[in-house]
This record gives C-alpha cells, structure tokens and sequence, in this order.
C-alpha cells in the first residue's frame, strides 16, 4: 500500500498543544541524519483505513503535526486496523466505540460531529490546557498513562477549575496554579494523578 503524504493523513482530534509541537520541532532542528532516523522509528504513526481508503491517524498527532511544519516526508505509518468496508455512520461509530477519536474541541464544546473534524494537520487548533497537561506530563506532576486522550481529560479538568481564560501571557502563572490543582484531591480520579504525599 502507497503511504500517503503528510497531508493526506486524516486528523481524528480537532486541536493539539502546540507547545509540544514546538518542543518536538526544536529537538528535530538539532538532529543529524542518524539520530532523526533513529526518532522517526521511535514515532510511527498509527492509522486506521476508512471509507474511501482514506487513513486517519489515531495517534501522534504532535508528531505528524511536527514532521509537516519540518518539511520531513520519511515518516513511517503503522495499520492498526483496516474499516474501509465499513460506510461513514458505522465507521465512526466503532471509532468512537473504540476510543480512536477524541471529539471536544479547543474551546472545551463538544463531542461534535466527526464530519466536523479538520481535514488535515495543518488545520488543527491551538489549545493551551492541553500544553499545559503536556507540560505538567513532563515535570512529572503528572504521571504518563496508557488511557487513550488522557491528557486532554486534564485540560478539560484546568479549564473547569484554573479561574482564568488560558493563553500564552498567563501560561506561566497558570502554570504554577496547576502544579498545585494537578495534586489536589480534586484531581484524584483522574488518569496519571500523582499525589503529593507519594
């Protein structure tokens, strides 16, 4: 099967946290050829066949994005499942089924419709609580979890509890209320909560 262009590659989220984007940028801006052979490797993207044949990628959204904005074309896929016999009302309902598709969107409204989704990476959102859940995912406040989206489960939860409209003048204060909230007994439920007393 030919792989498809970056572009080709159907989004199955309507925004990323483009703060993690322009980490994975700068890391690649600063590999030999080795070392970005050995990163691309590291990073396949897996896709799901639809209708039409059209492939959507069910994760390392950040990743693709990131490739896309480097001009770098030698990614590699991976097909987790082919559903291209499935028509468009079945094939989203087994996606949605399956937890392969996330379908809130950057302003914290939603599920919308899976028709409403960006047609590429190119179009997809900024969303500044999930940078921050990435952020807090890195300094360890936030443990990695294997449930799919669960790092936008924490934007959701900030956006409900932080008391402020999150954006890059007030990402650093926002910050320092999240390290707090992230550990609080509000947050305990949530999927890689880490208390403070472990």
């Amino acid at each position: 099967m030919k792989k498809p262009s970056i572009l080709e590659l159907r989004p199955t989220q309507f925004m990323l946290g483009m703060m993690e984007v322009e980490f994975k940028l700068s890391r690649m801006k600063k590999m030999n050829a080795n070392q970005m052979k050995a990163y691309i490797d590291d990073n396949v993207i897996p896709v799901v066949i639809g209708p039409k044949k059209e492939m959507y990628i069910i994760d390392h959204h950040h990743f693709a994005r990131s490739c896309w904005e480097q001009g770098i074309h030698s990614y590699k896929i991976d097909v987790i499942e082919d559903l291209s016999h499935l028509n468009e009302k079945k094939f989203w309902k087994t996606m949605i089924e399956k937890k392969w598709t996330y379908l809130m969107d950057q302003f914290g409204s939603g599920p919308h419709s899976p028709q409403d989704l960006p047609p590429n990476i190119a179009y997809m959102a900024n969303d500044f609580y999930r940078s921050l859940a990435w952020v807090l995912r890195n300094e360890g406040v936030i443990q990695k979890h294997s449930k799919p989206f669960y790092e936008f489960e924490w934007g959701v939860f900030f956006r409900a509890n932080l008391g402020l409209s999150l954006n890059q003048s007030n990402f650093e204060k926002a910050l320092s209320k999240a390290r707090k909230l992230a550990r609080s007994k509000q947050a305990s439920k949530l999927p890689g909560y880490v208390s403070k007393f472990s």
